[in-house]
C-alpha cells in the first residue's frame, strides 16, 4: 500500500504503462479502466505532498477509503482546498471521458479513439503532478 506522495506517483506511472500496453494490444476497455487509476493515484500523490506533515496520516486514511475517493472531482476539491486546483484544461478533458469505477463490471470493447484520448488525459495529469512534485 502506498504511503507517500512518491509511492502514489510510482503506482500511477505503472498503471499508465500497463494501460498503454493494454491499448496497444487492443484491450481498450481494460486500458481505459486502468488509466483512470493513473489519474486517481497522481492526484492522491499531490494531495499528500501538499498536506502538512503532521496531518498526512489522517489525510492518507481519508483519501484511501470510501467510494468517493476514486472520483477525480472529489480529489480535485481537496486539491483546491490545499491551494492547488487542477488546471481547468485537465478537468475539461477528464469530464469528456466515460471513465468510472463501474468500468470494472463491463465487458466488451470501447472505442479506440476514445480510449487513446483518455490515456493522453491520464498522461497529462500524471505529468502535471510530476512537475508539482519536483
Amino acid at each position: 500500500m502506498p504511503t507517500t506522495a512518491r509511492d502514489f506517483q510510482r503506482a500511477a506511472g505503472q498503471r499508465l504503462t500497463t494501460a498503454q500496453f493494454l491499448l496497444d494490444n487492443r484491450y481498450n476497455l481494460d486500458a481505459m479502466y486502468l488509466a483512470g487509476y493513473t489519474v486517481e493515484c497522481s492526484l492522491k500523490a499531490l494531495i499528500l505532498e501538499l498536506t502538512p506533515a503532521p496531518d498526512r496520516t489522517k489525510t492518507f486514511k481519508k483519501i484511501s477509503s470510501g467510494k468517493k475517493m476514486h472520483e477525480p472531482e472529489v480529489l480535485g476539491m481537496l486539491l483546491k482546498d490545499l491551494g492547488k486546483p487542477i488546471p481547468l484544461k485537465l478537468v475539461k478533458r477528464f469530464r469528456r471521458s466515460g471513465w468510472s469505477t463501474a468500468l470494472r463490471y463491463e465487458s466488451g470493447r470501447t472505442d479506440t479513439g476514445e480510449t487513446r484520448s483518455f490515456l493522453k488525459t491520464a498522461k497529462a495529469v500524471h505529468d502535471w503532478v510530476e512537475v508539482q512534485l519536483s
